[in-house]
């Protein structure tokens, strides 16, 4: 098995990753990547036979089969009767039978075990959840795992298995290699999992082990991993956003755009007549294990006719930060560059906001949007001289209030409450992405069916602001097989004088605006003009749907409160 990358030291910015409740966020802290060191794949070898797939709504219509769809099938639109916008197809109803029994590690025949990873936060990050609100309890977020567990089992096929979840709490920091295969190892061989929710997704550890074992790793396992490591470990690696090759095809395009044309968006006056002349400010380890990852993002942009004027690498060690600051934005300066593209962690930018302001300097900040970034419970930390110039284009979907958000929303249909947990926008990924394919892989449950079971979900030609584009395998979306959920993505600004609650619910001046209503564009979608700095057609946080991004409406299952 490949040696997972080495750290050497804890990253500042480790378990932010899985505490903030973010709308399906998954960080990078190296943002950058689109090729990055390979790996060879040790993991068992996924049966090339899949076996009988189930019989799903179209293909009965289409063949003519009639079936009794049960009460869990929407028979006007042939997917699952849930007021979720990634319901699966329906799937002809188990009516008992032989499901196969054992099929795969961690399934029998009448139940299917999963991990569910815990990560421990030190006394620092325990201290910085209080303070930002977001605080949890491990036993809060697991009470909300199950909770959406127990939805997902109620209306999706399951084939006669009944999910059974077992806590695993870590037994090191997210970026500790050897506590992550230690854990690993306890979860295939002492838990005897089919799959773990989540992981340390600071080190590759974790799921590399899990894949050598034949286990599969959903959701917030890995981060800034590139399709050459998921390819290597398929089908045994699930994220959720796309790769980092993927998003890259989005900061590409998007940059491109703003080539060639004046810096009309800079603080400084005297910028804003000149043409763009980019420089890239990234984070990188001493190890320079990113530096192929940035030639591959030039590349790309050379395809485009754009060209990166400087590139300023730095290593996030906050007692070095303000000196840091000083020497890339002294460089910036000299370079002439009117347009820092802004490819790092969310702590730095501070440091280098204050620096920038410190020396007269005011650039257009391009924000990727691969980090905390593009989040106002970051944004308002940086100097708001400088990020009154700050635009890009971010992965996520256009905000929601809670009373909009429909993963709330499918708690209080089930049960009559909405989550428990803060978090729960990142608690649901992993589960649906467990019972989408459990649901659509058939009665003979292993690795191979769970992926064939996700490659045949349908990709949709279109797409909506408050809701992620989805799909695996190949629909003509990426150019490789796809194995994240996410595909496209949005342009955003931030708006120093706009008021309302960041991410996790505090209130405040600042938030980023949504271009054009948060209209989302697939990869190779990106039109010449988006909006950007359209104020009227702009939205921060929506308090309700929008008609292209409302899920279906059914009479809830939730007990009624008497009176």
């Amino acid at each position: 098995m490949v040696e997972p990358r080495r750290r050497a030291r804890p990253s500042p910015t480790t378990v932010l990753t899985r505490y903030l409740p973010f709308l399906a966020v998954i960080v990078a802290i190296a943002v950058i990547a689109a090729v990055a060191p390979g790996a060879t794949n040790s993991s068992p070898r996924a049966a090339s036979s899949v076996g009988p797939r189930p019989l799903t709504f179209d293909q009965a219509r289409t063949q003519g089969v009639k079936v009794d769809w049960g009460p869990n099938c929407d028979t006007t639109t042939g997917r699952v009767a849930v007021p979720l916008s990634y319901a699966p197809p329906c799937v002809q109803p188990w009516r008992g039978g032989s499901n196969g029994g054992a099929t795969a590690p961690g399934v029998t025949g009448d139940s299917i075990t999963i991990a569910v990873y815990q990560a421990q936060p030190d006394v620092l990050q325990q201290s910085f959840f209080q303070q930002t609100g977001s605080d949890e309890s491990l036993n809060a977020e697991l009470r909300t795992t199950q909770a959406y567990t127990d939805f997902f089992q109620a209306h999706y096929e399951t084939y006669g298995r009944k999910i059974r979840l077992v806590p695993v709490r870590a037994s090191g920091a997210p970026d500790d290699d050897v506590a992550a295969k230690a854990d690993a190892i306890k979860v295939a061989t002492q838990v005897k999992a089919f799959a773990s929710f989540s992981g340390p997704d600071q080190t590759s550890a974790y799921a590399d082990e899990l894949a050598a074992r034949g286990v599969l790793c959903l959701g917030d396992c890995v981060l800034a991993e590139p399709d050459s490591f998921l390819q290597s470990r398929a089908p045994y690696v699930w994220p959720t956003l796309a790769s980092p090759e993927q998003a890259a095809l989005h900061w590409a395009a998007f940059v491109s755009t703003l080539a060639g044309r004046p810096a009309t968006h800079a603080g400084d006056p005297a910028l804003r007549h000149q043409v763009r002349r980019f420089g890239v400010v990234r984070y990188d380890d001493a190890a320079g294990t990113f530096e192929r990852s940035f030639k591959r993002f030039k590349s790309l942009l050379a395809r485009q006719h754009t060209s990166i004027a400087l590139d300023e690498k730095y290593q996030l060690d906050l007692s070095q930060a303000q000196e840091s600051a000083r020497t890339i934005i002294a460089a910036l300066k000299r370079a002439r560059v009117t347009s820092v593209v802004l490819a790092g962690d969310p702590i730095f930018p501070a440091f280098l906001t204050k620096e920038a302001t410190a020396q007269g300097y005011f650039p257009e900040w391009v924000v990727l949007g691969y980090a905390y970034t593009d989040t106002a419970v970051f944004g308002r930390t940086y100097d708001q001289r400088q990020w009154a110039h700050a635009f890009g284009v971010s992965l996520l979907p256009t905000r929601t209030s809670d009373t909009a958000n429909e993963f709330a929303n499918i708690l209080t249909w089930q049960f009559g409450r909405g989550p428990e947990a803060k978090t729960y926008e990142v608690l649901v990924q992993a589960p649906l992405i467990f019972f989408t394919g459990v649901h659509l892989a058939g009665p003979h449950l292993t690795a191979a069916t769970f992926r064939a079971g996700l490659f045949s979900y349908p990709a949709s030609s279109t797409t909506a602001p408050t809701v992620i584009h989805m799909s695996w395998g190949r629909h003509g979306i990426w150019p490789s097989t796809d194995y994240t959920w996410g595909d496209d993505a949005t342009v955003i600004w931030w708006d120093p004088n706009a008021s309302g609650p960041d991410e996790v619910g505090s209130p405040g001046r600042g938030l980023y605006r949504y271009a054009l209503g948060g209209r989302r564009y697939l990869p190779g979608h990106w039109p010449s003009q988006v909006g950007l700095y359209d104020v009227p057609h702009s939205v921060t946080v929506l308090n309700t749907l929008p008609a292209s991004g409302r899920p279906p409406s059914y009479p809830s299952p939730a007990p009624r409160t008497p009176g």
